[in-house]
């Protein structure tokens, strides 16, 4: 692939997404759910969390293989455009307004609510639909972060096992029938952490024993990682044989459910994308080597936000390696991309490589300090295609009305 045409033909920064690597994400995750499927006798989807990254185009490969999860208009709309099936959709709230439920209720699309006021006001305005609720198995979460751990006593997601009584008092008051429940540990968990992961679906289904007698649908969200540093991994067999030593005694004990949702947003894409930009400034201060970027805190937020790690490359003709902090554009301390990488000595102009930035990359894309987004390229079949237009000054000028 051809970096420096990309750069020339599209500008700096970008982003860069692989179409095979996607497709085959998706072949993974496709043949993850038949398997264990076939192994429970009952249905297994797979809904991809459009919040990963919710180009149309992207969406458009997903389509062919999973389901999708929305958690706001627009995206339920991209989600629509690509081609989902409304009954493919899962809307997944948290904390919307009035107006969306009507909105998302007028779209016959089925909506998980995450508290009980929530679903008291869905239920004044739409009494007498089908939902899911959102439950805090109370277990600790699992993920690189703390910022991405969901479960637990400190965690503003779900409903908590000592309240699901008075939640079925609403639900009946508003005659609300709860078909389904869900959970959501965390994101970004690997072999290391699927002891933790299966240890919080145990204690999920012991509440859902506990609390309800016909559900339909059993939501386990998602969390699969990838390998951000090279180091580590996740076997889908391995998780899939933890999840059939778990479920099957499950299902046979509680009859009436007839599909099983996991939530994979990350695994689909992260590593199908790359960013692309351009060295801008080199130096040495105080016995540290800082090379200046135009992929700020704006382009890719995960370092700066969550401590996140990407593998990053310096393309240049340079042969001698030294260790750098890699640094963006953004008047901000935080503004890091990595600390103390090997990379090649870089000359101003040369081309950065941001790895695995496939997922919440440009989905969490800002204009902070006036910057403009970059634009999105697919490659397929050896072809760059723009899937999306970089920010011009217009658009962000033609905003303001005073």
């Amino acid at each position: 692939m051809d970096y420096r045409n990309l750069i020339d033909k599209y500008g700096s920064p970008l982003y860069v997404y692989d179409y095979d690597t996607i497709y085959n994400r998706c072949c993974d995750m496709k043949e993850f759910s038949d398997n264990l499927s076939k192994k429970l006798g009952v249905n297994v989807s797979m809904h991809y969390s459009t919040k990963a990254n919710g180009n149309i185009a992207i969406l458009k490969i997903i389509k062919n293989f999973l389901k999708v999860d929305a958690m706001s208009i627009t995206e339920l709309e991209l989600v629509k455009r690509a081609g989902f099936d409304n009954k493919d959709i899962l809307f997944v709230s948290n904390n919307i307004s009035s107006d969306e439920m009507k909105y998302v209720s007028s779209n016959d699309v089925l909506m998980c609510f995450d508290s009980i006021s929530q679903v008291e006001s869905f239920g004044k305005i739409c009494s007498g639909k089908d939902v899911m609720v959102r439950i805090n198995p109370g277990t600790d979460g699992v993920g690189h972060s703390s910022k991405v751990m969901t479960s637990g006593k400190a965690t503003k997601f779900g409903i908590c096992e000592s309240n699901i009584s008075y939640l079925k008092e609403i639900c009946s008051l508003y005659n609300l029938n709860i078909i389904g429940v869900h959970m959501h540990l965390g994101s970004l968990f690997l072999d290391d952490k699927i002891n933790n992961y299966i240890e919080g679906v145990k204690t999920y289904l012991e509440i859902i024993k506990r609390n309800f007698s016909s559900l339909k649908i059993i939501d386990f969200g998602g969390g699969f990682g990838i390998d951000y540093n090279g180091k580590e991994n996740l076997s889908l067999n391995n998780l899939k044989d933890e999840l059939v030593n778990v479920l099957s005694p499950f299902l046979k004990e509680y009859s009436g459910v007839t599909e099983i949702k996991f939530e994979p947003g990350r695994y689909i894409v992260c590593e199908g994308g790359f960013i692309l930009g351009s060295v801008t400034s080199f130096k040495k201060e105080n016995n540290i080597n800082w090379i200046g970027t135009d992929i700020g805190m704006n382009v890719l937020v995960r370092p700066s936000m969550y401590d996140a790690y990407h593998r990053i490359e310096i393309i240049s003709s340079n042969k001698d390696i030294i260790s750098a902090n890699i640094c963006g554009n953004i008047c901000e301390s935080c503004d890091v991309l990595g600390r103390d990488r090997s990379v090649l000595r870089p000359n101003i102009g040369d081309i950065v490589k941001v790895y695995d930035a496939g997922a919440y990359g440009f989905s969490m894309c800002s204009n902070y300090t006036g910057r403009l987004r970059p634009c999105e390229v697919l490659i397929k079949d050896n072809k760059d295609i723009l899937i999306r237009k970089r920010d011009t000054l217009e658009d962000i000028l033609n905003k303001y009305v005073y």
